[in-house]
C-alpha cells in the first residue's frame, strides 16, 4: 500500500488538500505549542498570548511562537504534502544536489542588488491613498502596519550573542526554509501546472507570498523580492538556490541591526517618506536583476541541451 496518496491526483485537488494540510497541521501544532508553552509560563497561558505582542518582557515568549508558527504553518506542511506525493523530498523539493557556486554566489549578489529598487517600491508604497469611502479600511491598515513595525523591533531588539544567534535562526533560518518550501517548493509548481504559465504562477506566488505577511506598505517591494526568488528557482531548478538567497538576505538584516544597534522599523510611517529614493539607483538595480537572471536562463538551457 502506498502513502502517496496525491502522487496522481490532479493539481487543482492538490492545491485544496495543500490549504487543508496548512489549516489543520498549523492548527494542531500550535495547540501542541500552547499546551508545552503552558508548563514554562506563570499564570494562564492565554491571558499572556493576548498581551505578548506589545509588551517586551514578553520577548522569549513571543520568538518561542513565532517558531512554533513557522514550523507548524510552514515547514511541517510543505514537507508533509511533499511526502503524500513522492516519497523521495529531495527529488520532490528540487533539493537533490547542491548549487552551482557560481549560480549561488550571482544569486545573493542579486539579492543585494535588489536594495535601491525594494527602497524605490517602499516609498511609492506608502504614497498610496486608498478612496474616501475605504478611510476605515486605510486607517485600519496603517495601524496593522505600525503593530508589525513595533513587533518587529522587539524581535530585532539584541543585546547579546545569544539574542543574534536565536534570531540568525528564527528569522534567517526557519523563515527561509519553511517560506520557500512552501511558497517556491510546492506553490510555484503547482501554480504552474494549474496555469500552464511560469510567468503567472511565479508572480501570484510572489502575491500571496506578500500578502500573507500582512504588512500593507511594504506590500510590493516584498511581493518584488518573491519573484525574484521565483525565478531563481525556476532558472536554476534547484530550491536550494531560493532558500540560500532568501537566508543571505535575512541574515543580513539581523546582522545590520545587530551590529549597528539601530532600529530596523520606523513605527511612523510618515518616517519612511522623508527621502525620496534615487530613481536612477532603481532603475539600474532592476536592470541588473534583469540581466543576472537573464543569464541564467541562458546558462540554464545551455546545460539542458548540453545533457540530451
Amino acid at each position: 500500500m502506498t502513502l502517496q496518496l496525491l502522487k496522481n491526483t490532479k493539481p487543482w485537488s492538490q492545491l485544496f488538500a495543500l490549504a487543508l494540510i496548512i489549516l489543520g497541521l498549523g492548527i494542531f501544532i500550535m495547540m501542541l505549542g500552547i499546551l508545552i508553552g503552558s508548563l514554562f509560563v506563570e499564570g494562564p497561558i492565554l491571558d499572556q498570548l493576548a498581551q505578548m505582542n506589545q509588551d517586551a518582557t514578553k520577548i522569549g515568549l513571543i520568538k518561542y511562537f513565532q517558531i512554533i508558527s513557522q514550523i507548524g504553518f510552514f515547514i511541517a506542511p510543505p514537507l508533509f504534502f511533499a511526502f503524500l506525493v513522492d516519497k523521495n523530498l529531495l527529488r520532490f523539493f528540487s533539493m537533490e544536489r547542491f548549487p552551482n557556486y557560481l549560480i549561488l554566489l550571482l544569486s545573493l549578489v542579486l539579492m543585494t542588488l535588489s536594495n535601491p529598487i525594494n527602497d524605490w517600491l517602499i516609498y511609492y508604497n506608502n504614497l498610496i491613498h486608498l478612496p474616501e469611502a475605504l478611510s476605515e479600511v486605510e486607517q485600519w491598515m496603517r495601524h496593522a502596519e505600525q503593530k508589525a513595525a513595533v513587533l518587529t523591533n522587539l524581535l530585532l531588539d539584541m543585546h547579546s550573542w545569544k539574542d543574534y544567534v536565536t534570531n540568525l535562526f528564527m528569522i534567517g533560518l526557519l523563515a527561509a526554509l519553511g517560506e520557500e518550501l512552501l511558497f517556491r517548493g510546492v506553490l510555484q509548481p503547482l501554480f504552474i501546472k494549474i496555469f500552464g504559465n511560469a510567468h503567472m504562477a511565479i508572480w501570484i506566488t510572489a502575491f500571496l507570498f506578500s500578502f500573507i505577511h500582512f504588512q500593507f506598505y511594504g506590500f510590493f517591494a516584498r511581493m518584488f523580492a518573491g519573484a525574484v526568488l521565483g525565478y531563481l528557482f525556476y532558472y536554476s531548478k534547484n530550491l536550494w538556490i531560493p532558500i540560500l538567497a532568501h537566508f543571505f538576505n535575512n541574515a543580513m538584516v539581523v546582522s545590520y541591526v545587530f551590529f549597528t544597534n539601530m532600529p530596523l522599523a520606523s513605527t511612523q510611517l510618515e518616517d519612511l517618506n522623508k527621502e525620496t529614493p534615487n530613481a536612477l539607483y532603481a532603475l539600474v538595480s532592476l536592470g541588473l536583476i534583469i540581466a543576472g537572471l537573464y543569464w541564467m536562463q541562458g546558462r540554464n538551457v545551455k546545460s539542458t541541451l548540453g545533457s540530451s
